[in-house]
């Protein structure tokens, strides 16, 4: 099997590497129309989809990290963006699956337009660098530096003992905000074929539980954009293909990410502890607790729908209820038997 951690700086499209380089160099100079007019040369010369793709990820990949996603600018907390590159390289994956032949390509031109607009969004922020955050001609600053690598690439590091305790490491790591640590283990993990799959399904749930606890008076927030980053990081990763050296540039770009600061696992918290006290009936105390209970497990399963009577409570108590009444509401009903997803229908309403 091929070392998924060999990412490159060079591309191995022989035919068409010259205008990879000419692509390269436009992204590099932040040139969206430059970085579009060679797309659509590589378009009419019939590069494949997916080829072109992880080109462009693997562009982008060391200059969409920032050192933190926060800054404390003269007293103010300021909101340092997510990579949009990413998430829209994967918009466009799935979007070429659903347009008619002869647009096929038109979902990742709106990428390659973006790309030179999301380098370096740290110096964006200090209006050193254009792009995204500086869209008059007037905010444009004059000679800007290159786009800068905050997050170097690294090699895999191999942790030892069973494959649960080493994801709980990796974790933990991503918790501590040791991203190089995290990082070189997360490698590691990805280069064991045998357990892929429970590697991403940890990555992603690492994104998913990286949810802010508040918006109200806030500016510097987190929509998702973790679990956002980590699917496109699976989607893009399987669409390249695992076993080649291309996938290594989709993990640099999305994998590396998790554990960069700051990171928000307050809310999650709050749904453990609402898990064990009001749905397995234990006492909280501070004891560690840890793992499902056969009485989690058996609620994941339950199908049934809310009554509509039920699910008008459930309303009532999310929109007009002061907190926490629809946490006890919710509570009941799952232990009630009610399913889960049948009552996130409910709030999704």
């Amino acid at each position: 099997m091929p070392n998924i951690t060999n990412g490159s700086n060079a591309t191995g499209h022989n035919a068409a590497g010259p205008i990879y380089a000419k692509l390269e160099e436009r992204i590099m100079a932040r040139d969206s129309k430059g970085a579009s007019d060679v797309y659509y040369e590589l378009v009419k010369a019939g590069r494949p989809f997916t080829e072109i793709m992880g080109e462009a990820v693997r562009i982008h990949a060391p200059y969409t990290h920032v050192p933190y996603h926060q800054r404390i600018d003269d007293g103010y907390p300021n909101f340092v963006n997510n990579d949009h590159c990413l998430l829209s390289a994967r918009a466009a994956l799935n979007l070429h699956k659903m347009v008619p032949g002869e647009a096929k390509m038109l979902p990742l031109a709106q990428t390659i337009w973006y790309i030179p607009t999301g380098l370096d969004i740290w110096n964006q922020k200090l209006n050193k660098a254009p792009g995204h955050y500086t869209r008059t001609e007037a905010e444009q600053p004059k000679n800007p530096p290159k786009p800068v690598v905050y997050w170097a690439d690294q090699k895999p590091r191999t942790e030892n003992g069973p494959i649960r305790d080493r994801l709980n490491t990796w974790l933990q790591l991503v918790e501590r905000g040791e991203v190089i640590n995290a990082y070189q283990v997360f490698l590691g993990l990805m280069e064991e074929k045998a357990y892929r799959k429970e590697v991403l399904a940890e990555l992603c749930f690492a994104g998913l539980i990286d949810v802010q606890d508040r918006v109200l008076f806030n500016r510097s927030y987190t929509t998702g954009h973790k679990s956002f980053r980590a699917r496109a990081t699976v989607e893009i990763g399987a669409a390249l293909g695992w076993d080649t050296p291309e996938a290594h540039n989709a993990i640099y770009a999305g994998a590396l990410d998790i554990a960069v600061g700051p990171r928000w696992h307050s809310t999650y918290e709050s749904a453990c502890v609402i898990v064990k006290s009001l749905i397995d009936g234990e006492r909280i105390s501070s004891s560690a607790f840890s793992g499902t209970s056969e009485i989690e497990r058996a609620c994941l399963k339950n199908t049934t729908p809310p009554t509509e009577a039920e699910a008008a409570e459930l309303i009532d108590a999310l929109l007009n209820a002061p907190e926490p009444a629809y946490i006890y509401v919710l509570a009941r009903l799952i232990k009630e038997g009610r399913g889960p997803r049948q009552l996130v229908d409910v709030i999704q309403m």
